[in-house]
């Protein structure tokens, strides 16, 4: 178990940035830091995510669907997850954010199932909907307060009474919101997703093909080979082919500049844009843009 500090003691106000991380189980996040503009942070979650906010606005953008964590609330989203992340810090109050989170890993999870198998509790057998903002009580943030010391203290943690500290926050808020509790364990339930039903939700996003895999619930290998059995084609190659279909529908139905569409599609250099739409299309993108007039 390892724990990473950050602090800026020189500032008027000290931040913190604290991981502590536990290896196959969980990792630890408190952020304490001013944030008087909005910080914005693209992430693509690797486990599943849990947040508590306890001062500031955390928005979370997936999508086209925009979720505001206010203090006192908290939500769960499932990994394979693209996300922004918006911190913005509680103006009535030196515009402070301050939130602890934690990336659960699938080991924690079995534990946690066993945990509640002994109660004769039933995973979930309808759809539960993916990401809930919730309140959390007094009691939770007794809870997160009662973390510090494992953070604070410079003896080595021990792993044990980490793990019983997570399987403890994770049973008292299944007890305590039913709605959560079947949440949480529909994540027990990933399924590989629909082929399409993924690369349609993702293609305009900047993913790895590595991390579209991840996303649909496969192995790279199995992604690919399953990938072009269906289209006949490589994943990048159909990704291009959906962007520049995209662009040449902006062009045409939106006053976008060739630059603002390239920018918006992912690529990097409006050249290189412009020459893979004129060998894909038969004309430039400014001759696109000049049908339309």
């Amino acid at each position: 178990m390892r724990v990473n500090k950050q602090t800026g003691e020189k500032k008027p106000f000290p931040s913190e940035h604290i991981i502590l991380e536990a290896e196959n189980m969980a990792t630890t996040e408190i952020c304490r830091q001013e944030h008087p503009e909005p910080f914005h942070k693209f992430k693509m979650l690797k486990d599943h995510f849990l947040l508590f906010v306890i001062e500031g606005t955390h928005i979370v953008q997936i999508g086209e669907n925009r979720y505001t964590v206010q203090a006192g609330e908290m939500m769960l989203i499932k990994k394979g997850t693209y996300t922004e992340f918006i911190k913005t810090g509680n103006p009535n109050n030196r515009h402070i954010y301050e939130s602890v989170s934690f990336s659960l890993k699938k080991d924690i999870l079995i534990d946690f199932v066993k945990l509640l198998e002994i109660e004769g509790n039933k995973l979930p057998q309808n759809k539960v909907q993916d990401v809930i903002v919730y309140p959390y009580g007094l009691r939770l943030q007794s809870f997160l307060t009662s973390l510090k010391p494992y953070f604070d203290d410079n003896e080595e943690v021990k792993l044990g009474l980490f793990k019983l500290k997570i399987l403890e926050l994770l049973y008292d808020l299944s007890q305590s919101n039913p709605q959560f509790m079947q949440q949480l364990m529909a994540l027990n339930q990933h399924e590989p997703s629909d082929l399409l039903t993924t690369m349609e939700a993702h293609y305009l996003q900047p993913h790895s093909i590595s991390d579209l895999a991840f996303i649909s619930g496969r192995s790279l290998s199995s992604f690919r080979r399953e990938f072009e059995a269906i289209f006949h084609t490589t994943p990048a190659k159909w990704i291009q082919e959906k962007r520049l279909q995209k662009a040449r529908e902006l062009f045409v139905t939106t006053q976008l500049s060739i630059a603002e569409v390239c920018y918006t599609l992912g690529y990097a250099n409006v050249s290189h844009f412009s020459r893979l739409y004129k060998s894909h299309f038969g004309e430039n993108p400014s001759e696109t843009k000049s049908h339309k007039n």
